[in-house]
């Protein structure tokens, strides 16, 4: 597997949608690039507050007709020399080129849709968790640079945590955030992330229970098993 190949399967390997080879494929090309743990660590924590929003609804009855209506005018398109013509050439099978074609339209059509819905589900979501009695609120405080970040652990009966920071500083080159839930003395890696954005959310992937300590430190790409330096944000719960 090369790195494109890994590029194109790391969504559906979160999601535990791969088949048997390719999954074996891709944990062995993890092992290899230990460097890329962190996308399948940061796909993971967006996959894990999907589980938030609700149930999926059935689509309206308008979808089926605009799939339809999008599928007949790929059928009636003279052919282009377009990487569709290359699959049709490689195949030499130009009906396989053209249903393969309009799979890939509807697939992306409703993959749009789902996400868009999903993403407004969870917005909704996040905001009746915050004002219900069931969850609370937790700040870090920060350190040297990260003085002024806003950072506050969402904590929810029978949920994960969820980290949600603003204004986080930039980390270098060739590392990234780490979520660190210490239970007395001992730290549990629980979480990498990087502030790609203005906000972050990213699930904390170990429970919080009364007395542990919430931290963030700058760590090498993938993460480390134990901090390998001095936090930059806390928080006592």
């Amino acid at each position: 597997m090369d790195h494109a190949r890994f590029d194109e399967l790391k969504d559906a390997y979160v999601l535990g949608a791969l088949p048997e080879r390719e999954r074996r494929e891709l944990e062995e090309y993890l092992a290899a690039h230990p460097e890329r743990q962190a996308e399948i660590e940061e796909l993971s924590s967006v996959a894990s507050l999907l589980a938030l929003s609700p149930p999926e609804q059935p689509p309206p009855p308008e979808l089926r007709r605009n799939i339809m209506s999008v599928v007949a005018s790929e059928a009636q398109r003279p052919p282009t020399r377009t990487w569709l013509s290359g699959i049709t050439e490689l195949l030499s099978v130009k009906n396989l080129a053209l249903g393969a074609a309009a799979v890939l339209v509807i697939g992306l059509f409703v993959w749009n849709l789902l996400l868009q819905e999903q993403v407004q589900d969870l917005q909704g979501e996040v905001a009746s968790l915050q004002d219900s009695q069931e969850s609370r609120m937790v700040a870090l405080a920060g350190t040297g640079a990260a003085q002024q970040a806003q950072v506050e652990v969402m904590i929810v009966e029978d949920h994960k945590p969820v980290l949600m920071a603003e204004d986080m500083p930039r980390v270098p080159e060739n590392k990234t955030y780490q979520i660190w839930v210490i239970e007395g003395d001992v730290p549990q890696p629980s979480g990498l992330f990087e502030p790609d954005a203005d906000t972050v959310a990213v699930v904390v992937k170990k429970p919080l229970d009364k007395g542990d300590v919430i931290a963030i430190t700058i760590e090498p790409d993938g993460g480390s098993k134990q901090p390998t330096t001095d936090p930059m944000l806390t928080a006592k719960l």
